[in-house]
């Protein structure tokens, strides 16, 4: 429930950021409509983009209240897109994007520096030319390209003041929350298990929790990929 009150808090503090009134559509023309008075913004995808996010986070809102507000009855966990599907049919024809978060675009050109360590062990080839440094790794990227998650791969950050590389850092791009995802799948390997350890105490020594912004898994979710898809929709979506 206290996770519920945060997300409507957030909701809430973009909401103030956004326009009055709603989108209007005319067959291919838009409208911004506010207390009834309309005005053709078809040009202007910035305004037309706001209006949709809007639409988004207030549906959204709605569904996190009813949440709350029947805590006895069974909770809706609607998607994104679910959400996105039931809004009038000004938004229908909409790309995807015009729902995202405002910090993707910001996001996805941010320039990381690349982990270039062992380097030579990265040959796994994705379908969008990216090394992978194993065929499981390869795996969690494709499952999340099937669920449109933008990601960046072995990259370096600072967390605590140190450099690390987490396998993925992921982006849910309706909410704008981050998320690093971890696969451990080299036990076998001498010091590997202590540099996992290491590693996982470092995330959260510094904010980040298990289950809910940092993810782990191991051999046995390959194993069986429905394991990962299930971490994606009861973590990330």
């Amino acid at each position: 429930m206290d996770l519920y009150k945060k997300q409507l808090e957030r909701i809430d503090e973009e909401l103030i950021t956004l326009p009055q009134g709603h989108l209007g559509r005319k067959k291919n023309y838009y409208q911004h409509i506010i207390k009834g008075e309309k005005t053709g913004i078809t040009r202007n995808k910035e305004l037309i983009r706001q209006l949709a996010r809007k639409a988004y986070l207030l549906t959204s809102k709605a569904q996190l209240e009813n949440n709350i507000s029947n805590p006895l009855s069974e909770f809706n966990f609607s998607t994104a897109r679910e959400l996105i599907s039931l809004l009038p049919y000004a938004y229908k024809d909409l790309p995807e994007s015009y729902f995202y978060h405002p910090s993707i675009e910001g996001w996805l050109a941010a320039n990381y520096k690349k982990n270039t360590i062992n380097q030579e062990q990265a040959e796994y080839n994705s379908s969008n030319d990216i090394e992978f440094r194993s065929l499981a790794e390869r795996t969690i990227a494709e499952i999340l390209a099937e669920y449109g998650l933008p990601y960046f791969y072995d990259v370096v950050i600072r967390i605590g003041g140190r450099e690390v590389s987490p396998d993925f850092i992921i982006k849910n791009p309706f909410t704008g929350e981050t998320y690093i995802w971890e696969h451990f799948g080299a036990f076998n390997q001498e010091g590997y298990e202590a540099s996992m350890n290491n590693k996982m105490n470092r995330y959260m020594n510094n904010g980040l929790i298990p289950n809910e912004n940092l993810i782990s898994t191991y051999k046995y979710h390959i194993q069986n990929t429905q394991r990962i898809r299930d971490l994606i929709e009861q973590i990330i979506l």
